[in-house]
């Protein structure tokens, strides 16, 4: 089998090493960034299925998979919800998930309605792109409605309510063609200026409860949909439960620790449930794992390279501030043992965001 990926970044790339064992299925990266028609018409034709490696999809492309659905996965009208945060916010409710109250914006007389509806502080966000916190603007005064407009507006955006959290988490699923579902243990993502610098399995003094919760909301969320694939759900989490953030209808960046820190990782399940086939045991091969990702410079990584329990993965990409340019798993025999690797490796972190 033929799978065609739109997109060839570290996602794409991770997708096609994930499976090179397997000698019947054949990936194949399409350049969104040098896109043509004619190229993208003989790419899509070439291939069995075709799956994408982000939601941030011109339109004109995904007009382009309308006439071949049956052959995307996950599938065109999962795309479209999670391409649009205020489609998604209503995909989450309909599927009994919880999330911020929230809003449509589309003028500056809307932020204004939006302060007086949800209150302060709010966070203003583009319903289409932006990541790493990026198209976001936080609002703490009416006074900021009108920089806000002016930074991020004159567009379609959504008002979401703050949400006082105790810590930022995700879970992991793929989810096959029949619709069985494995789940990933969840982990506890940090961010620093609005991006993931590193995530940690398991999650401390977590509850089986919660842990009970956030696999029924991506179950529920990826059953509503018909969804085939790997999705990933961000959860704030609060004392009462889990409140969700965002969906990522893909792999994501807090499931990498999985490469190498799992018995099958979120790339190859997305793979397997794509083409068909079964899915692979989600389980944890390590007591305790981290991932770290290596913010504006590869420096650290010869550090990474000279430990036995640390992987590190580049990118291959040029360095510039704030872009991801590679990753590095820990895994280890218990906490105290991976604890004590990240801070032989603190100096992927930031000053002060690793304890």
């Amino acid at each position: 089998m033929k799978i065609g990926i739109l997109g060839n970044g570290q996602l794409g790339q991770m997708l096609q090493d994930s499976v090179t064992d397997l000698t019947d299925i054949e990936i194949s990266l399409y350049d969104l960034r040098a896109h043509s028609d004619e190229a993208l018409d003989a790419f899509l034709a070439s291939v069995d299925r075709v799956g994408y490696e982000t939601e941030n999809i011109p339109a004109h492309i995904v007009a382009k998979l309308e006439p071949i659905a049956e052959k995307v996965y996950p599938s065109v009208e999962a795309l479209k919800v999670f391409q649009n945060r205020l489609l998604e916010k209503r995909a989450l409710r309909a599927a009994g998930i919880d999330t911020a109250d929230f809003c449509a914006v589309n003028s500056l007389e809307d932020v204004r309605t939006a302060i007086d509806t949800l209150g302060l502080p709010i966070v203003l966000k583009t319903t289409t792109e932006g990541y790493d916190g990026k198209g976001q603007f936080v609002l703490r005064t009416p006074d900021d409605a009108e920089e806000a407009w002016n930074t991020i507006g004159n567009r379609e955006l959504i008002a979401e309510a703050f949400v006082n959290f105790t810590r930022e988490t995700s879970v992991i699923a793929s989810r096959d063609v029949k619709g069985n579902i494995v789940v990933w243990p969840m982990t506890e993502n940090i961010h620093h200026e609005g991006i993931l610098r590193y995530s940690l399995y398991p999650i401390q003094a977590l509850s089986e409860e919660k842990i009970a919760l956030a696999e029924r909301y991506i179950k529920q969320l990826a059953d509503s949909l018909d969804y085939v694939g790997t999705i990933t759900l961000e959860l704030f989490e609060t004392e009462q439960g889990f409140i969700a953030n965002e969906v990522a209808p893909r792999v994501h960046n807090s499931g990498h620790w999985s490469i190498e820190g799992a018995y099958n990782s979120q790339f190859r399940n997305h793979v397997l449930a794509i083409s068909g086939r079964e899915l692979g045991n989600t389980d944890a091969k390590y007591a305790a794992v981290a991932m770290i990702n290596a913010i504006s410079s590869e420096a650290p990584a010869s550090k990474a390279n000279a430990l036995e329990n640390a992987f590190y993965h580049s990118y291959n990409k040029e360095a510039r501030p704030n872009r991801k340019l590679g990753h590095c798993t820990v895994v280890a025999n218990s906490l105290e043992e991976r604890d004590s690797t990240i801070d032989q490796l603190a100096d992927f972190i930031p000053a002060g965001v690793w304890k």
